[in-house]
């Protein structure tokens, strides 16, 4: 797969006139992976460089993650860019109301799934359960390497019934194993939903969806933006359907620094 820094250029100079939506991914982009999710901090380089983006008209910046809303907006804290929490579920002032979307008895399913996920993983130190709401993820990052099976077969086995029957999606990322309820919404639905509103302020054909991330559920942007724009991998990309990679989250620090001079450059030709 191509590096991404070696066609930027090129990239930007044929979309010089035009809106560039960038979706930039949380953890594994931003910011490095870390055992505990709270510990996951975007560095400060990142958090300026979003910043001076945020200013410049070409461009929208959007992040977007696994965590709730509100943390990802608390973890990035950079104004007038949009955030979407929650693998897409979460739309910051959207008038989506994803809840709707799912029906009591799913809510019940995630209940009773966190209920006895909580109770039969207890006993394995560093495994941590996460609510999100609408979805749950266990991660453990922070287990032991000998229980690691213990704590994924656990899950395999509260979970099976209910995928059986179609009520309930599981993801598995880096270290975690994520549930979702059965409905069709993803990270690439909702950069869809957004790259359409933007094409509403901008014309079709005016906005390109610039997409980059790390993990197994970023991998559902990278389809629906299939020839719709840019798709980044951030490390091995392995099996990913990203058009282009790059190494590690170092060189998504580097791309921004990129995009900021290239339209500082442009703006100083005019």
């Amino acid at each position: 797969m191509k590096n991404l820094l070696d066609f930027l250029d090129d990239i930007l100079q044929s979309w010089a006139n035009k809106k560039i939506l960038l979706f930039l991914d949380y953890d594994g982009t931003l910011a490095p992976i870390a055992s505990v999710p709270s510990q996951a901090v975007c560095p400060k380089e990142n958090r300026e460089l979003i910043e001076r983006l945020s200013q410049i008209a070409h461009y929208q910046v959007v992040i977007i993650g696994g965590r709730p809303l509100e943390d990802l907006k608390q973890m990035v804290s950079v104004k007038n860019v949009f955030y979407i929490g929650n693998h897409g579920w979460e739309i910051e002032s959207s008038p989506l109301h994803m809840e709707s979307l799912i029906s009591v008895q799913a809510f019940s399913v995630m209940r009773r799934i966190k209920h006895d996920l909580t109770e039969q993983l207890s006993s394995i130190p560093g495994v941590l359960l996460e609510d999100k709401g609408v979805t749950l993820s266990v991660h453990y990052r922070m287990v032991s390497q000998d229980k690691e099976f213990q704590v994924r077969r656990i899950f395999e086995h509260i979970c099976m019934p209910y995928r059986r029957q179609n009520m309930i999606k599981v993801y598995r990322g880096k270290k975690v194993l994520e549930l979702r309820p059965w409905v069709q919404w993803d990270k690439g639905k909702a950069a869809l939903w957004l790259l359409r509103k933007q094409e509403v302020l901008w014309g079709k054909g005016n906005v390109l969806p610039f997409y980059i991330g790390d993990d197994t559920t970023d991998e559902d942007a990278f389809e629906a933006l299939r020839n719709k724009g840019v798709t980044v991998f951030v490390g091995d990309p392995k099996l990913s359907r990203a058009q282009y990679c790059l190494p590690g989250p170092q060189d998504v620090t580097e791309l921004l620094k990129h995009m900021i001079y290239g339209a500082y450059e442009k703006l100083a030709v005019k």
